[in-house]
């Protein structure tokens, strides 16, 4: 009997021994296992077309090359949480306090500009020192208010409305209205030589659009989306722009997006190089928003766009319509506007569809992000409150809620539409304007419905 004890004991031991190895050797590899499950994930996802070649190859070659391409993409997802961790603490109580003083009434553009730069940094690029500078900069902001006053000044050094940016893309960003509007442009913008001949057009376009992140461990998806979408709204502004662009730029440009569409699915996105540098083009319905929406719907391939669209529905940001599993005002106008332009080119069923997503997106938009003083709430996404407001008056105008002649997706009335939209005027009006973001959510509000 003693013996069968010690038998008994011996196996638990190394039953034990076992399992504590095994723990061990779990917390050792912690990382690679996570990433191991996001890239499953991220290939569940089917938001990637992988080259041909990989296509032609033998299924052990081919399985291995997709596996170590997810597997690397990983890795920027990990990174990202990590910057977050370590920045986030430090980040979000500064970003807190320009959030209170604009709901003040103060003006912080100057603040806004830096934070921009911040968050491209933070979720894109692995620049930690200089994202630790920018931070440093963005606190010192706080307490310069001449510069916040000045933040929407043109620069003489180059010509841009960047105060604040060291970036190219963002100050591109940031001067798309005033060059809409460039009555009262006192330098030249300078700024687009950079971009201004077809040639140099595609190569920077190219430069952002042919991501080799393995060896850069840099996402380029921001600064691609928001340098088309603007370069795409300042050639087609109603108003003629005061520089003189290459004759040829806009048809540069609108060919280039024809070469750039997802013939397959319609849709636009970041084309990832993998270790032997082949492309794989990625699905991106927020990039693939502002083409529809800044091209006005002349695109091709209307009709997948929106099938494609709804079949993301349960996929993350950027590439699907939810952020981390929800619903966000910034993702619904997306979808909204793309449905808009798609409509007429949709079939019933693809009606049917869009129509109970938007019903849905509706919902969530009146009951969670709509506060009882007529704010929205801020997100994780829409982190400021220009942000909320702006994305949360632009899906409630776009989706029809204020406007029965603007509601194209369905015949139902809102009988509380106009005390909705009395309520968030006048919160805006207490707030006052000088955010750009109140008052672009405001002049949306305040158009003839």
């Amino acid at each position: 009997m003693l013996i069968i004890h010690r038998k008994k004991r011996k196996r638990w031991l190394i039953l034990l021994v076992a399992v504590f190895v095994l723990l061990v050797a779990a917390y050792i590899n912690r990382e690679r296992l996570q990433r191991v499950v996001i890239a499953v994930a991220i290939r569940n996802e089917r938001i990637f077309m992988p080259p041909r070649q990989i296509a032609d190859e033998g299924w052990w070659s081919r399985f291995w090359d997709e596996a170590r391409f997810y597997y690397d993409i990983s890795a920027l997802r990990v990174s990202r949480e990590r910057r977050l961790k370590q920045f986030n603490p430090v980040l979000k109580p500064l970003v807190k306090g320009i959030v209170r003083r604009q709901a003040g009434g103060e003006g912080m553009q100057y603040s806004m500009h830096v934070y921009r730069e911040i968050r491209w940094r933070l979720n894109f690029t692995p620049d930690t020192a200089a994202t630790r500078v920018r931070i440093n900069d963005l606190r010192q902001s706080l307490a310069q208010p001449a510069e916040q006053k000045l933040a929407t000044a043109q620069l003489a050094s180059d010509g841009s409305w960047g105060s604040g940016i060291n970036v190219w893309y963002l100050r591109l960003y940031y001067s798309v209205d005033h060059l809409k509007d460039s009555a009262h442009m006192a330098y030249q913008p300078i700024f687009l030589n950079r971009i201004n001949s077809p040639d140099k057009l595609k190569a920077k376009l190219d430069s952002d659009l042919y991501d080799d992140f393995t060896k850069t461990h840099v996402f380029n998806r921001e600064e691609l989306d928001e340098t088309f979408s603007a370069l795409a709204r300042i050639l087609f502004a109603t108003k003629p722009v005061g520089y003189a662009f290459h004759p040829q730029l806009k048809d540069a440009l609108v060919e280039y997006v024809k070469r750039w569409q997802n013939p397959l699915t319609g849709c636009w996105g970041q084309w990832l190089l993998d270790r032997k540098s082949r492309v794989w083009k990625m699905d991106d319905m927020a990039m693939t928003f502002h083409v529809v929406s800044d091209f006005h719907g002349q695109v091709d391939h209307k009709d997948k766009i929106a099938k494609r669209v709804l079949q993301l529905d349960g996929v993350d940001f950027p590439t699907g319509i939810r952020f981390d599993g929800s619903y966000e005002n910034h993702l619904n106008w997306d979808v909204v506007k793309i449905m808009r332009y798609a409509w007429p080119a949709l079939d019933t069923a693809t009606r049917k569809q869009a129509g109970a997503e938007i019903s849905k997106m509706l919902s969530w938009c009146l009951a969670k992000s709509l506060q009882p003083d007529g704010s929205f709430k801020i997100s994780d996404l829409d982190d400021t409150l220009g942000d909320a407001y702006y994305y949360g008056v632009s899906f409630l105008t776009d989706a029809g809620y204020f406007d029965a002649k603007k509601r194209f997706w369905t015949n139902q009335d809102f009988p509380a539409a106009k005390a909705v939209h009395d309520r968030i005027e006048a919160k805006l009006k207490s707030i006052g304007l000088k955010d750009s973001g109140l008052k672009d959510a405001y002049d949306a509000l305040s158009s003839p419905q």
